[in-house]
């Protein structure tokens, strides 16, 4: 009880916090909406001469860049930027010492950032560009409840990867390379750039597999109704079961990282 009451306080403190930066969030939507944009009109130039592709319609295709970009600007780098920056300044000392765990505390801001993401640029922004844009609803409710299922797992995954980025900064003492290496990494194999489909078929199956897919692909197929029933629990059971494992992986790295932990300065 202790805890929940700790959580909702630092994701209340968080949310209010973005929420004084209103220029902040208009640059933010500002950024998302180009990202989609510019996806839109290259899958436009493809489809002018294909009715389908991979199983798409150009319909589904749209529905899926506006989907999978939202998605994906979830994974910016707050949380790692964060910790990778408390390392850098020598403030993880102070973070440490507090009477809840600094894990604890980041997946609370997490969850701040992820409720104000919802609210201000999330719904908004898939809104307009539906109607501008002309997306596609879920196949049915069904469908729709597994997908938002899909999306809060797809966040703790998120959550943990970032975590672990930032955690390397203990090694670096540097962002900046790490930062890049996670960003191509997730897009490339996230489903962020291109639906896995398009990609050659061992390929996709070994993607399929790896926790990335579960941050896009997989709660944005399970939207367009690309999984039947079954294989939709078996895809969200996959996601489960990467957050199990990166959860364990991150406590070990998290301990490590204290036993190693040298911070800028001193």
């Amino acid at each position: 009880m202790r805890h929940q009451k700790e959580m909702v306080s630092m994701s209340k403190i968080v949310f209010l916090e973005r929420l004084s930066y209103s220029k902040a969030l208009w640059v933010d939507i500002a950024s998302v909406i180009m990202n989609i944009l510019v996806y839109y009109f290259l899958w436009q130039i493809v489809f002018r001469k294909n009715s389908s592709l991979a199983g798409y319609s150009v319909v589904q295709i749209t529905t899926y860049v506006i989907l999978s970009k939202i998605l994906a600007a979830q994974f910016t780098g707050g949380v790692n930027r964060m910790l990778a920056d408390w390392i850098y300044k020598g403030n993880i000392g102070n973070e440490i010492v507090r009477p809840i765990s600094l894990l604890f505390n980041l997946f609370s801001r997490r969850v701040g950032e992820f409720i104000f993401y919802v609210v201000f640029k999330a719904v908004p922004v898939i809104i307009v560009s539906f109607l501008i844009l002309g997306g596609t609803g879920p196949v049915d409710m069904m469908h729709f409840a597994l997908f938002l299922v899909s999306v809060c797992t797809s966040i703790v995954l998120m959550f943990y990867f970032e975590v672990l980025v930032g955690m390397g900064t203990v090694y670096t003492l540097s962002y900046s390379a790490l930062g890049f290496v996670k960003q191509a990494v997730f897009e490339l194999l996230s489903g962020s750039i291109v639906p896995l489909a398009l990609f050659p078929d061992v390929l996709e199956r070994i993607v399929n597999m790896l926790p990335f897919a579960g941050m896009v692909s997989v709660p944005v197929q399970i939207y367009l109704g690309k999984y039947g029933m079954a294989e939709s629990f078996s895809y969200i059971a996959m996601q489960l079961g990467w957050c199990v494992v990166m959860y364990l992986v991150t406590n070990t790295c998290y301990k490590k990282m204290l036993e190693n932990l040298v911070v800028q300065g001193g």
